[in-house]
C-alpha cells in the first residue's frame, strides 16, 4: 500500500511540475476552494493597488471604483471560456497555443507571455521592497560603487518569491492561503482607519470630485489588471475538477480582487499621496504588519508570473524541438529559472516606480484580451462546430492577434477592453474560415475532450 501511495504521489508531482504537455488526470485534480487564493493572488500585487491609488486622485472615486468594477468584470467573463477550456483539456495556455497559432506559430503568443511576465516580475519586486523601506524609513544608500542598499533589497525579496515558483503549483498554493487572508485583512484595517480620519466619512470621499481622466480610462484599467491572467487560466484552471466548481471559484476571486485597486483609489484621496507612502501613515507598528502582507500578497502574484513565463519558454523549446532536434527541449523547473534569474537582475537595477507599472499595465491590456479573443474563436466555435480538434495554420490565429493588439495599443479601436476581445474574435473566424480553411482545409488531429461538468 505505501508502495504505491509513493507512485501515486509521484505520478501527481510529474503532472503538476514538469510535464506541460501531458494532461492532468481527473484523479489528480482538486476542489474549486483548493485554488481560490490562487485566483485572487494572481494579481494581488502593488501594480493593481498603485494603480488604483493613481487613479482615485485623476477620477472622482466613485466613478474609478464603478470603471475597475466593471472591467474587472469583463475579465470574469471572457477568462471564464478561456479556462474552461484548460479544465476540459487538461493543458497550459501556452501548449494549447498550437492549435490556433499553429505548432511553430504559437511560439510568437508564448514569447511574448515569457517575455511580459518574466520583465513584471523584477518591476513588481523592486515596487515592494521601496515600499518596505519607506515604512521602515530606511534611505537608500549607496554600498560600493552602483550598488545601493535597495538594489540588494528588492532582488533578495524577488529570488525568495521565486521558490514557489521553481517548485510548482501546490507550493504556489500554500503561500497564496497564508497570504490572500492576512493581505486582505490589512486592507480592511487601514481602510477602516482611512475612512474614519476623513471628515466626510466614505461618502466625502466617494464625492471628491477630478475630472483628468475619464470613465473609460478607468474601464481600461479594470480590464487591464486582470487581463494578462485571464488571457492564462488554463496555466492553473487545468488542475481544477468541475466546471461548477471553477465558476465558483472565478467569481469569488474575481470579486474578492476587485477590491484591491478599488481600495487604491478610496484610500487615494484620504491622504493625496503615491501608493508606497500610504502604509506609512499609521504608524510604525501598523506599517510593520502591512509591509509583511505586502510582501506576501506581492509573492503571490510574482510566482504565479514566474510560473506563467517557464511555461511559455517551456512551450518555445518544446515547438522548436519538434521543428529542429537538435534543439533540446525544456522541462518546467529550468524553463522557470529564466525568469526568475531576469526578475531578480531587474529588482536589482530597480524599475519599481509606478510609470513602469503603469506601462506593463497598458500592455498587458491592450495584448492579452485579443489573444483571448483568438482563443475562445477557435475552441468555442471552430473545434465546437467540427466536433474535433483542429491544429490550424496560424495564419488567421496571428494576423486576428497582431492586427487587433495593434490597434488596440494605438488607441485607433474604442472601449479597448470589449472591442480587443471581439476584434479578434469576429477577425480569426473571417479569416479562418474565409482564407485558411479554404486554402489548406481543416487539420483535424484528434476528437474534442468530454466536457465534465458535475
Amino acid at each position: 500500500m505505501a508502495k504505491a501511495n509513493d507512485r501515486k504521489e509521484k505520478v501527481a508531482e510529474e503532472f503538476l511540475d514538469q510535464d506541460v504537455y501531458q494532461p492532468v488526470p481527473m484523479g489528480e485534480r482538486a476542489a474549486w476552494y483548493s485554488f481560490l487564493a490562487i485566483f485572487i493572488g494572481m494579481w494581488a500585487s502593488l501594480a493593481a493597488m498603485g494603480a488604483g491609488v493613481d487613479l482615485g486622485l485623476k477620477l472622482t472615486p466613485w466613478k474609478a471604483s464603478l470603471g475597475l468594477f466593471l472591467g474587472y468584470m469583463v475579465c470574469l467573463a471572457f477568462g471564464y471560456f478561456v479556462g474552461e477550456v484548460g479544465r476540459k483539456e487538461g493543458l497550459s495556455t501556452p501548449a494549447l497555443f498550437g492549435r490556433p497559432f499553429s505548432s511553430l506559430g504559437r511560439i510568437v503568443p508564448a514569447l511574448f507571455v515569457f517575455g511580459i511576465a518574466g520583465v513584471f516580475i523584477g518591476v513588481q519586486a523592486d515596487a515592494v521592497g521601496r515600499v518596505i523601506m519607506d515604512v521602515f524609513g530606511w534611505e537608500e544608500a549607496a554600498i560600493a560603487g552602483f550598488v545601493t542598499n535597495r538594489a540588494i533589497f528588492s532582488a533578495v525579496l524577488c529570488a525568495i518569491m521565486m521558490v514557489t515558483a521553481y517548485f510548482g503549483i501546490r507550493y504556489i498554493k500554500i503561500v497564496s492561503w497564508v497570504a490572500m487572508p492576512f493581505y486582505l485583512g490589512v486592507l480592511v484595517v487601514a481602510l477602516v482607519l482611512g475612512v474614519k480620519s476623513y471628515p466626510g466619512g466614505l461618502p466625502g470621499i466617494l464625492t471628491t470630485e477630478a475630472h483628468e481622466v475619464g470613465f473609460e480610462y478607468a474601464f481600461f484599467l479594470g480590464v487591464a489588471l486582470y487581463a494578462g491572467f485571464s488571457a492564462l487560466l488554463p496555466d492553473v484552471t487545468r488542475f481544477v475538477r468541475t466546471r461548477g466548481g471553477l465558476i465558483k471559484a472565478l467569481v469569488i476571486g474575481y470579486i474578492l480582487s476587485t477590491f484591491i485597486p478599488i481600495w487604491g483609489a478610496v484610500i487615494a484621496n484620504v491622504h493625496g499621496v503615491v501608493y508606497w507612502k500610504v502604509f506609512s501613515m499609521y504608524g510604525i507598528a501598523f506599517g510593520v504588519v502591512a509591509a509583511i502582507a505586502l510582501f506576501f500578497a506581492q509573492w503571490t502574484t510574482n510566482d504565479n508570473n514566474c510560473f506563467a513565463s517557464g511555461l511559455s519558454l517551456s512551450t518555445i523549446f518544446r515547438a522548436l524541438n519538434n521543428k529542429w532536434e537538435k534543439v533540446p527541449r525544456l522541462n518546467r523547473k529550468g524553463a522557470t529559472l529564466v525568469p526568475a534569474i531576469v526578475g531578480v537582475v531587474l529588482a536589482f537595477v530597480g524599475t519599481g516606480a509606478i510609470a513602469p507599472l503603469l506601462m506593463f499595465v497598458g500592455a498587458l491590456g491592450a495584448w492579452l484580451p485579443p489573444m483571448a479573443g483568438v482563443f475562445i474563436a477557435h475552441f468555442w466555435v471552430v473545434e465546437k462546430r467540427s466536433k474535433a480538434k483542429i491544429e490550424t495554420k496560424g495564419l488567421a490565429g496571428l494576423v486576428a492577434w497582431i492586427a487587433i493588439s495593434l490597434l488596440v495599443h494605438l488607441g485607433i479601436m474604442p472601449w479597448a477592453a470589449i472591442t480587443g476581445v471581439l476584434g479578434s474574435f469576429l477577425l480569426y473566424l473571417i479569416l479562418y474560415y474565409g482564407v485558411e480553411a479554404r486554402i489548406w482545409g481543416e487539420n483535424i488531429v484528434g476528437e474534442q475532450v468530454k466536457e465534465e461538468s458535475a
